[in-house]
């Protein structure tokens, strides 16, 4: 018989604690890192999932940019002069459309003008793909953004946006020339023509009266000259100059003169050359804010009937040349000064009175201006129109 049983008892419990203690600990541990392997996991997918997402507003951005961009584009998307590139935006359904991939801190893009772009699924980057179409609401188009966070492996996540475009002339003015205040006419003989039956020959529109003797006036065949003019109009008299612009273009000077497509350039002084470089051959910004007014010095065709123009001369206009607009002129100043027989194919229009001298010819040309409104302009976001489903 042992001389110590209860010592040797109280060993084996000790063990025996210190075993389950073990035990316990041990699961505990295991636990713990199941835990953080878990929360690692879904990190890591929440991650991912930003990133996608990120890569999709990315897209949106992306396709909003190329739309409201003059600049034509080539198959990888970039500024091209070539003969096939193209606008993003004058291209059709089926090709507006592309696919990026994160690269050197920007983006690398496809948008083959046939067939679909090649697929975006370098592995270890972000991606977007972008599809635009024409959406159930007439004049509209639907965006949809697809983005990956590590090629077509990665995470995805998709977004939707309709996209309104607002045209960079709204209204198309009915008569060549309208004037919100008086118009005087001196030295020259000043020409105003209307003479497309399915326009109403409306030559000149003022608010004050119009002596039509220093005029050219050629309306529709058969109009007496002297009916083709609308003089005293009360309701024009009514509108401030802000409110007439804004009939005009469907919003304020400020908001006209912000928008991504519109380009800025000063023209206190001549500014035919930097100016035949927007809106020459080809026209790469058709719509001109002009600060101090407009001034051409040499002769110069700024427009074409396919690719019009619209210029707002923020001051005096004075051309001394041959000048050719095909076209919208809007003037903020009551100065007209044309020393050369320039011509313009579209529509003037003064938000002020007018004192013209010289002998401009001005041709309403409602193909022109039909085109200046679906053509040109800005494409915004819808507002309550973004799903992600």
């Amino acid at each position: 018989m042992s001389p110590h049983p209860l010592t040797s008892q109280r060993g084996a419990a000790t063990l025996a604690i210190t075993l389950m203690l073990a035990f316990v600990v041990l699961l505990s541990v295991a636990f713990a890192n199941r835990s953080m392997l878990f929360e690692a996991k879904t990190s890591a997918n929440q991650y991912h999932a930003a990133q996608a997402y990120e890569a999709a507003e990315a897209g949106l951005d992306w396709a909003l940019v190329q739309l409201n961009s003059n600049t034509p584009i080539g198959d990888d998307c970039l500024p091209n002069t070539g003969s096939a590139a193209t606008l993003f935006r004058e291209r059709s359904m089926a090709q507006m459309q592309a696919a990026c991939l994160e690269r050197d801190g920007g983006w690398s893009c496809r948008c083959p003008l046939t067939g679909e772009p090649p697929a975006a699924d370098e592995a270890g980057v972000p991606t977007f793909v972008i599809r635009l179409a024409a959406a159930e609401q007439p004049g509209l188009l639907q965006l949809t953004s697809t983005g990956r966070s590590n090629g077509a492996s990665g995470s995805r996540a998709q977004v939707h946006v309709l996209l309104g475009r607002l045209p960079g002339l709204d209204t198309l003015p009915a008569a060549a020339l309208t004037v919100r205040g008086v118009p005087t006419f001196g030295a020259g003989t000043f020409g105003v023509y209307n003479t497309a039956p399915a326009g109403g020959g409306l030559t000149v529109h003022s608010s004050g009266a119009i002596d039509t003797a220093p005029l050219h006036l050629v309306s529709t065949p058969g109009t007496p000259a002297t009916a083709s003019v609308i003089a005293d109009d009360p309701a024009l008299a009514q509108l401030t100059a802000q409110g007439l612009f804004a009939s005009m273009f469907r919003m304020d000077k400020a908001a006209w003169r912000t928008q991504p497509a519109v380009r800025e350039l000063g023209c206190e002084s001549a500014c035919d050359a930097v100016l035949a470089q927007l809106v020459g051959s080809p026209v790469t910004q058709p719509l001109v804010w002009l600060r101090g007014g407009l001034r051409l010095d040499s002769a110069t065709v700024l427009g074409s009937p396919e690719h019009p123009v619209l210029l707002v001369a923020d001051g005096p206009v004075e051309l001394h040349a041959g000048a050719v607009i095909h076209g919208v002129v809007y003037g903020t100043a009551a100065s007209w000064t044309d020393t050369a027989s320039a011509a313009v194919h579209g529509a003037v229009i003064l938000e002020g009175d007018l004192q013209a001298t010289g002998s401009t010819q001005i041709h309403h040309n409602n193909a022109v201006l039909q085109a200046l409104h679906d053509r040109t302009g800005s494409y915004a976001r819808v507002p309550g129109s973004w799903r992600d489903f």
